[in-house]
């Protein structure tokens, strides 16, 4: 098995097996900041590893094109012979199209993202500047906007915004206000929106493969524990609690809300007391499963260049 399949077999692998298994690692809340690596971590390193087979491929036929008799201990002496119609017509037309296709949804999808997320910045860009017209900013990029409706969300821009209700100034007292804007400003800080905008493009573009679809859903909900974790130090569990369960769930579909997604699950969060002992297995798996994520595709790279991948016979 030369490098370009064993990368290729790594993503499958991941592809079929890691949205199971980081569900159930990242089910409890436990760790949210460990959880979010592990989960971009595969993602990455399946996009990488795909990537990476495809260059290889291209790279190794294309550097032996006129010379197919060096390849003889070469991994990919088969595929360039094919394509240098060693092997016929027929197969060197569907090795052809099939290296030309991979390549090609390649660059589909690296320009799919991109104009997903473009948009994506376009639109909270352009409603960060309407709420500042629509309501009155304040200090550190507040900004009321007057309405019945209760809820508080931020949105990125230049400069972004954190926008509050008249409806929660009236609900909330000064610590639950305290602990629900120290939560949004969190999101900031962390540049949270620009990481939800990935993972919904690539949701979007892939929408067949659950670890992106699940991955998205599941790293905005750590994402928003994140969040909570930071408020929670600053002025009490129970405080954000309450303040949170104040809140509507009424923000915009491209805005981070502090009482939007999986309320119940962050409420009986922060509730619980985490021993970190009773914890301990939970961080030792996830820091397991990101180690294990980075090193498998890269051990195929290191055995490849050191000349110790076996080729299949």
């Amino acid at each position: 098995m030369n490098a370009a399949a064993g990368l290729l077999l790594y993503a499958v692998v991941v592809l079929v097996a890691g949205p199971a298994l980081l569900l159930q690692l990242t089910a409890n809340g436990v760790a949210p900041r460990l959880a979010i690596t592990a989960w971009l971590t595969a993602i990455a390193s399946v996009l990488g590893s795909f990537t990476a087979a495809v260059c290889v491929m291209i790279v190794e036929a294309a550097g032996h094109w006129g010379r197919p008799d060096e390849l003889l201990t070469s991994c990919l002496e088969r595929l360039t012979a094919i394509l240098l119609g060693h092997g016929g017509q027929i197969p060197q037309a569907i090795t052809s199209v099939a290296v030309a296709a991979a390549l090609g949804i390649l660059v589909w999808t690296s320009v799919r993202i991109a104009r997903s997320l473009l948009r994506a910045r376009d639109r909270t860009f352009a409603h960060a500047e309407a709420v500042r017209l629509v309501g009155r900013s304040t200090t550190d990029n507040i900004v009321v906007v007057d309405t019945k409706e209760a809820a508080a969300y931020c949105v990125a821009g230049r400069p972004p915004a954190i926008v509050i209700t008249t409806a929660v100034l009236t609900a909330l007292d000064s610590r639950q206000l305290a602990a629900v804007l120290a939560h949004e400003r969190a999101h900031l800080d962390g540049r949270h929106a620009y990481i939800v905008a990935s993972l919904r493009s690539l949701a979007t573009i892939l929408p067949y493969f659950a670890l992106f679809t699940e991955g998205a859903a599941r790293i905005t909900a750590l994402l928003e524990m994140c969040a909570d974790d930071v408020a929670a130090r600053r002025h009490g569990r129970r405080t954000l609690l309450s303040g949170l369960l104040v809140l509507s769930r009424a923000h915009p579909s491209h805005a981070l809300g502090a009482a939007s997604i999986a309320v119940l699950t962050r409420a009986q969060r922060l509730t619980d007391d985490h021993d970190a002992l009773r914890c301990l297995p939970t961080y030792l798996a996830l820091v397991t499963t990101a180690c294990a994520l980075t090193a498998a595709p890269l051990s195929v790279g290191v055995l490849a260049c050191a000349g110790m991948l076996p080729c299949a016979a």
